[in-house]
């Protein structure tokens, strides 16, 4: 049976102070240790944390920044292509006023030239007529003699 003795009052002590020394020196110990890692480990959660925020943060930013671009890019490209026509538009008038100022030139000169050739045609003809008028006046009148010289202007119109 179980007595209760001096002994067993010395040793509920003795576990007690052992379970108390234990605890002071080494379950404490442990402790700080334990949470001292659970901080570290929490601090390094939160800057692991921290950094995925900002790498999200900066690649939005790249994101957006990168969607600027091509809606500057697009928008640029339009107006170079606006511009293109504009000076298309603006060369093909321009060369179609001188090509139609160069034609009505050339059809200027052209009828010119016609009534520069009908004139010299003309005065050949008065002069060729005044010479057969002259010849026929100064010429003993025959009918062969007409007849030359009618063959002659007629060769001499030609």
């Amino acid at each position: 049976m179980l007595r209760l003795d001096i002994n067993l009052l010395f040793t509920i002590i003795n576990v007690l102070l052992l379970f108390a020394v234990v605890k002071i020196f080494l379950i404490r110990p442990i402790h700080k240790i334990l949470d001292k890692r659970k901080e570290e480990v929490e601090e390094q959660y939160a800057a692991a944390d921290k950094v995925t925020k900002e790498a999200l943060d900066s690649k939005n930013q790249y994101e957006e920044s990168i969607k600027n671009i091509e809606e500057e890019k697009e928008k640029r490209l339009i107006e170079a292509r606006n511009k293109a026509n504009e000076e298309y538009d603006r060369v093909m008038d321009q060369a179609k006023k001188e090509s139609d100022k160069i034609i009505s030139a050339a059809i200027k000169e052209a009828e010119e030239e016609k009534n520069l050739r009908l004139r010299r045609a003309n005065e050949e003809i008065t002069d060729m007529v005044a010479k057969a008028a002259e010849r026929i006046v100064t010429a003993d009148q025959s009918e062969e003699m007409d007849k030359q010289l009618y063959d002659r202007f007629l060769e001499q119109a030609k």
